[in-house]
C-alpha cells in the first residue's frame, strides 16, 4: 500500500452535532481506531503513518485492516480523524468510545422459580419455554454439531457449578502453557478470550454470569436454574476494559473462530450462532461518521451466519430519536432488544423504538447465576437480551432437515432466516406495537415450531 505521512495539521475540530441524540458521548483521548482500505499488515500499517507523531499499537481486527492507533504530542482524536478520513488509503478512522454494561438493579428477594421461562399465573407473560422444549433441550445442531453462543461481557465465572459443565472448551489447546497449540492466533484460549488483557484468563464478573445463565445454565441437573437450553455451549469472551477497541478485538475472535469451523469443516474452532451483548453507548448515533465499525463487525459476523443480540439502553427514550450504540445500528443482523416485566409491559426504565429496536424479552426480576454457586435477581435489558440469545441457539437445535439446509448453503442467509422465523412469531403486545419493530414479545415455543416446521419454498 502507499506510504502516507501524518504529521500535524492545526485545523478545525471536527464538530460531532448531537441535536436530538444527546451528548456527545465519552470516548478515550488520544487514541482512535483506524480502518485501511486495502490489505494492510502491522508493518505497512506503521510504515505508513508518521511515527513521531501515530503509533500503531496493534492490529484489532488483522482479517478487515483495524488497527488501535496511539496519538502523540497532544494531537486530539476529533482533529485526528478529520485528517485521516480526507486519505484515500483509510476507509475510515473513528474514536475509541467508551462502552458501558447496561447498568442492572439488584433484587435481594428470593424467587422460587423463573417466571420468564414459564409463569401461568403473570397472565402468560413468559416466553412458553416448558412447551418449546417438547422439541428438545437445545446444544446440537440436526448435524451433531455443538452450537455455541459468545457472551461478550465483561468476564464470567467459568467454575460455577450450573455454567461450567456447558462452558465451550477449545480441544486444540493445552490450559496455561503459555503456547498457541492450535495456531489460531491466541494463547491459552481455553474456554474464550479475555480481549482486555489479550489472554485467556477469564475475568468472574456478576453481570456476565448472570447473563450466561439466562442463556445456558446447565437445565434438568436437580440444583439451580436452567437457562433457555439445557446443554448449549457457552463461549466467554470478556471485555472488562469497557472500550470500543476491546469490544472489537472481542467480535474478532469470534468471527476468527467461526471462519476457522466453516474452513476446517468443524476440525477448528467454533460454532458460534449467536453473540450476546449487554452494553453499548448511550444516545450515539450509529448513522454517523463516527461509529463504522459496529455495523461491520455485526455484518462481518452475520455473514458466517452469526446473530447478535443486542439490549438496549436503561433509559426512557426513544432510539429512533436519541440513538444508541448498537440498538440505534442499521445492520440487519443484529437483533435488538427491550426489557418486558411480569405483567408483559415495557420497563419504564427501558428504552424502545418502532424502527430500532426488535422485541421485547423479560428482563424485570430475573433470576440467574452470580458468582460463588449462587442464583440472585437482576433486572435490565441486559436481562432480556440473554433470552433471546438463547432463543437463537435453541432454535438452531431444533431446526427441520429443510432449515440446517440453508444454514449450510448459505450461514448468512440462514442467520436472516432465524430472524426472520423469530421475529415473526412473537406474543403480539398492544404496548409494543408502536415500540418495537416486531410489535410483540419473545415466544419461545411458537417460534421454536415455526423453525421445526420450515420447508423451502
Amino acid at each position: 500500500m502507499p506510504r502516507v505521512y501524518l504529521g500535524f495539521v492545526f485545523c478545525v475540530a471536527l464538530s460531532l452535532v448531537a441535536s436530538a441524540f444527546g451528548k456527545e458521548p465519552d470516548y478515550v483521548e488520544g487514541q482512535l481506531i483506524l480502518r485501511f482500505a486495502s490489505p494492510t499488515t502491522l508493518d505497512e500499517a506503521r510504515q505508513s503513518l508518521d511515527s513521531k507523531n501515530y503509533e500503531v499499537v496493534r492490529a484489532l481486527v488483522p482479517e478487515l485492516n483495524i488497527f488501535l492507533v496511539k496519538l502523540k504530542h497532544g494531537l486530539k482524536v476529533k482533529e485526528t480523524m478529520r485528517q485521516m478520513m480526507a486519505l484515500d488509503d483509510v476507509a475510515y478512522a473513528q474514536a475509541d468510545h467508551k462502552v458501558t454494561l447496561r447498568d442492572t438493579s439488584p433484587n435481594d428477594a428470593e424467587f422460587a422459580k423463573q417466571w420468564a421461562l414459564v409463569n401461568p399465573a403473570h397472565n402468560g407473560a413468559d416466553i412458553k419455554a416448558t412447551q418449546a422444549w417438547d422439541f428438545g433441550a437445545g446444544g446440537k445442531d440436526r448435524d451433531g454439531n455443538d452450537i455455541v453462543i459468545a457472551i461478550v461481557d465483561g468476564g464470567m465465572d467459568v467454575a460455577h457449578s450450573d455454567l461450567k459443565g456447558n462452558l465451550w472448551v477449545n480441544k486444540g489447546e493445552i490450559p496455561a502453557n503459555q503456547i498457541d497449540d492450535d495456531k489460531n492466533g491466541y494463547i491459552d484460549d481455553i474456554n474464550g478470550w479475555n480481549a482486555s488483557e489479550k489472554n485467556g484468563a477469564i475475568p468472574i464478573a456478576t453481570h456476565g454470569t448472570h447473563v450466561a445463565g439466562i442463556a445456558g445454565a446447565s437445565g434438568n441437573n436437580g440444583t439451580l436454574i436452567t437457562g433457555v437450553n439445557w446443554n448449549v455451549k457457552l463461549m466467554a469472551v470478556a471485555t472488562p476494559s469497557g472500550t470500543t477497541s476491546s469490544v472489537v478485538e472481542a467480535y474478532g475472535y469470534v468471527l476468527k473462530q467461526k471462519r476457522l469451523w466453516l474452513d476446517s469443516h468443524g476440525k477448528q474452532g467454533a460454532n458460534v450462532v449467536v453473540t450476546n451483548s449487554s452494553f453499548g453507548i448511550d444516545y450515539a448515533d450509529c448513522t454517523k461518521g463516527s461509529y463504522p465499525l459496529w455495523n461491520d463487525l455485526y455484518n462481518e459476523m452475520g455473514k458466517v451466519g452469526i446473530l447478535s443480540a443486542v439490549a438496549t439502553a436503561n433509559l426512557n427514550i426513544d432510539v429512533d430519536v436519541k440513538g444508541d450504540v448498537p440498538s440505534g445500528c442499521s445492520s440487519e443482523y443484529l437483533v435488538k432488544v427491550t426489557n418486558t416485566d411480569s405483567n408483559d409491559k415495557i420497563n419504564e426504565g427501558a428504552a424502545y423504538g418502532k424502527s430500532t429496536v426488535d422485541l421485547g424479552a423479560p428482563g424485570t426480576e430475573i433470576l440467574s447465576t452470580i458468582p460463588g454457586n449462587r442464583v440472585g435477581s437482576l433486572t435490565g435489558t441486559s436481562m432480556a437480551t440473554p433470552h433471546v440469545a438463547g432463543a437463537v441457539a435453541f432454535l438452531h437445535s431444533v431446526g427441520s432437515e429443510d432449515f440446517q439446509k440453508a444454514v449450510k448453503k448459505d450461514p448468512g442467509a440462514g442467520a436472516l432466516l432465524l430472524k426472520m422465523l423469530l421475529l415473526v412469531n412473537v406474543d403480539p403486545l398492544t404496548e409494543l406495537e408502536n415500540m418495537t419493530t416486531s410489535g410483540g414479545r419473545l415466544n419461545l415455543y411458537t417460534s421454536a415450531k415455526a423453525v421445526a416446521g420450515y420447508k423451502a419454498e
